[in-house]
């Protein structure tokens, strides 16, 4: 995605994209691929640059080190799915249950985790020095933000029964998406919106008959 200068301005007072945004944005799209396709302890400047075909050198003016690179595809990647699953909740609608919403939230999530392995990243941010890494996780608890958000709406709504605890189960629920990546076959029976589909049910009504009553005895 390009980062435009703010104080360079055209005559309509749009942001002037430049050569340098154009390249950097390029710089990234390569980046995000060649860390989905091989993982990022593989990818390194000189074959970001030989796939971007620029100079190795090159990529110093727009990025200071490696893992500049790689903060920015997870920065692009948090930034491109939360954009996707605002607008998937607005599209269910402001008034609707907040558990249509989120609904609509986590089939948002999986449909961006299968599109990006989006999987594939986490095992990346383990291996980023701290700084770059405390960041990257304060944009991943801004994200969960928005789950966390819409179960507790529906708990205040009284949609939820008692007994759980809400940051557990958001978790279990987001998690449970993100890996969907490591095992889902697009040639297979079952579409991303029937997984959603079956994680609500599970979510909402279970899977053990009579899991109202409590949880099954291990005997």
């Amino acid at each position: 995605m390009p980062y435009p200068d703010p104080m360079v301005r055209q005559k309509s007072g749009k942001d002037k994209i430049t050569k340098a945004d154009r390249t950097r944005a390029r710089l990234v799209e390569v980046a995000t691929r060649l860390f989905q396709d091989h993982g990022s302890d593989q990818v390194t400047v000189r074959r970001i640059a030989a796939a971007a075909k620029i100079e190795a050198g090159s990529i110093y003016y727009h990025f200071t080190s490696r893992d500049q690179i790689l903060r920015a595809v997870l920065e692009g990647g948090i930034a491109n799915a939360r954009a996707e699953v605002l607008a998937a909740i607005a599209e269910a609608g402001a008034d609707s249950s907040p558990l249509v919403r989120l609904r609509a939230a986590l089939g948002a999530h999986l449909e961006f985790t299968l599109r990006h392995h989006f999987s594939s990243r986490l095992r990346s941010i383990h291996r980023l020095p701290k700084r770059l890494r405390d960041h990257h996780l304060q944009q991943e608890r801004d994200y969960a933000a928005i789950f966390a958000d819409l179960l507790a709406e529906a708990g205040h709504e009284g949609l939820l029964q008692p007994g759980f605890n809400p940051s557990v189960v958001r978790m279990l629920a987001m998690g449970a998406l993100t890996w969907v990546a490591e095992w889902y076959d697009p040639a297979g029976a079952m579409t991303p919106d029937d997984i959603a589909d079956q994680l609500m049910r599970m979510l909402t009504s279970g899977i053990v008959r009579g899991a109202r009553s409590g949880t099954p005895s291990r005997n």
